[in-house]
C-alpha cells in the first residue's frame, strides 16, 4: 500500500560568492535553532521547517488556514549560519523573513511578487585569505589587530573610492586576523589624448576598518557593511588599485 505525504517547503537559499556574485557549488552547512534545511539537487539550501510556522509545512493549500494560524508574509526573523567545510570561505550569519509569499502570480514583465517564496533568497559569503582569487582580481590583504597584538576576527575590511565613495569590495579577518578583500571590475586602460595614445588607470581608494559585535562568533559581514566606520580605523594612506595588483597593510594604521 502506498502513501502519498505531501509537506509545504517555506522558501530556498541560494550561496552566492560575495566577489563574483556567482553561485557556489560546494556543499556548504546551513545551521539554525529556528529552522531546518535540505540541500536539493540544485545546490539550494531548502527550508523545511521554521519555528512559527509549524501549521504551514503540512497545509497544502494555505487558504484552508484557520485566521488565528495566517502569519504575514515576512513578519518573522529567523537567523541562520553558513559555514564552508573546504576553508574557502569564511562562515556568515544570515537572516530570513518568514513567511514568504507564497502568491503563484507573475507581472507583465514575467516578475514574482517581492519576498517571493519561488525566488530563492542569496546571501553571500567572503573569500577566506587561503582561497584562490579570480583572475584579474585586485587583492588587498590585511592583518587586524588589537592595541596587544591580538588578532580581531570578524572585523570588515572595506575598500572605497576616493572618487564618488563607490564601494569597490569588502574582506572579513579570520581566526588570525587575516582578511582577503578582492576587487573585480577595475578599469586597466583608458583612451588618451590623441586616438593612438593608451593611458594606464589607476583607482585611488580608501581603507576601512569595522569592527564586530563584541563576543559575535559569526557576523553577518552586509550589515557592518553600512555600519559608520569610527575615528581613527580609516587608513591614512590611500591606495593605487590596479587589475591584478597585490597590496598588504596592517592595522592599526600608522
Amino acid at each position: 500500500m502506498k502513501e502519498r505525504l505531501d509537506r509545504r517547503v517555506l522558501g530556498a537559499i541560494r550561496w552566492i560568492d560575495g566577489v563574483t556574485l556567482t553561485p557556489i557549488a560546494l556543499p556548504l552547512v546551513a545551521e539554525s535553532d529556528t529552522m531546518q534545511f535540505t540541500r536539493n539537487l540544485s545546490g539550494l539550501a531548502v527550508i523545511t521547517e521554521a519555528d512559527g510556522l509549524d501549521v504551514y509545512t503540512p497545509t497544502f493549500n494555505l487558504d484552508d488556514l484557520a485566521p488565528a494560524d495566517v502569519v504575514a508574509n515576512g513578519s518573522l526573523a529567523r537567523d541562520g549560519t553558513v559555514s564552508d567545510p573546504t576553508g574557502n570561505y569564511l562562515p556568515t550569519k544570515f537572516t530570513l523573513h518568514l513567511p514568504r509569499d507564497s502568491s503563484p502570480t507573475v507581472d507583465a514583465n514575467g516578475q514574482r511578487p517581492a519576498n517571493s517564496l519561488f525566488t530563492p533568497v542569496d546571501v553571500a559569503l567572503l573569500p577566506s585569505p587561503s582561497a584562490r582569487v579570480a583572475p584579474g582580481c585586485a587583492q588587498v590583504r590585511m592583518l587586524i589587530l588589537d592595541s596587544s597584538g591580538h588578532p580581531i576576527p570578524n572585523a570588515l575590511v572595506r575598500v572605497i573610492a576616493t572618487t564618488g565613495n563607490t564601494l569597490l569590495g569588502c574582506g572579513l579577518a579570520d581566526a588570525r586576523g587575516e582578511a582577503l578583500v578582492a576587487i573585480l571590475g577595475l578599469k586597466d586602460f583608458a583612451p588618451g589624448s590623441t586616438p593612438h595614445q593608451v593611458v594606464v588607470l589607476e583607482t585611488e581608494a580608501r581603507l576601512e576598518i569595522i569592527h564586530p559585535p563584541v563576543g559575535a562568533a559569526v557576523v553577518d559581514w552586509t550589515a557592518l557593511r553600512a555600519a559608520p566606520v569610527a575615528a581613527h580605523d580609516t587608513d591614512p594612506n590611500h591606495l593605487q588599485l590596479r587589475p591584478g595588483g597585490l597590496y598588504s597593510r596592517r592595522y592599526p594604521f600608522s
